[in-house]
């Protein structure tokens, strides 16, 4: 694994180590890291980056289905937006709750093509997974939702904001985490 990797490992839970491991040796290295976020998965506290600045993946056909969803993930986090996009139709549909930050990241970025994929893609969200991942993380909800309204504002304030498909994704996110608390 290349030096330029390293930080990756903590962008899955523990468990996954071995498998994280084995799949970010075949990532070639990073030239560029720019920044990270932390999100808690199941208690546990993930770190993610921002961006990455590899080259797009060849193949992973070496690597197990597992190792190949956690080079996708990462991969959704790339500088290019159609490579986020691609890799993004690769997880969406996924059970595994450490998909749940890269998904919802997502949301909060400008590129309305991937937003499109997202709510075209709600009903195969696991919801009670993605309730739980947002109970546990309200104020990255809560920054997701504010990234949405800057977008809206600086690129698309031509359109009415029901009708803009970032506040429609927000809406059913808050659903999902609404739903979880209790009602007097």
């Amino acid at each position: 694994m290349h030096k330029s990797n390293e930080s990756y490992v903590y962008a899955f839970p523990t468990a996954l180590r071995g498998d994280v491991l084995v799949a970010l040796g075949v990532l070639p290295e990073n030239p560029r890291i720019f920044g990270t976020f932390s999100v808690r998965v199941g208690g546990e506290v993930v770190t993610l980056p921002e961006r990455i600045y590899h080259p797009k993946m060849a193949t992973t056909d070496q690597l197990t289905p597992l190792q190949q969803e956690l080079i996708h993930c990462l991969m959704t986090r790339h500088h290019d937006g159609f490579v986020r996009q691609e890799y993004l139709t690769r997880i969406i549909g996924s059970r595994h709750p450490w998909v749940c930050p890269f998904v919802v990241k997502l949301v909060g970025e400008y590129v309305v093509e991937i937003l499109q994929v997202i709510h075209q893609n709600l009903g195969s969200l696991d919801s009670s997974m993605y309730r739980h991942f947002l109970e546990e993380n309200p104020e990255f909800l809560a920054v997701t939702g504010q990234r949405i309204v800057s977008y809206w504002n600086c690129y698309y304030r031509g359109r009415r904001r029901s009708e803009y498909v970032g506040f429609q994704v927000l809406e059913y996110l808050k659903s999902l985490a609404a739903s979880s608390i209790p009602q007097p």
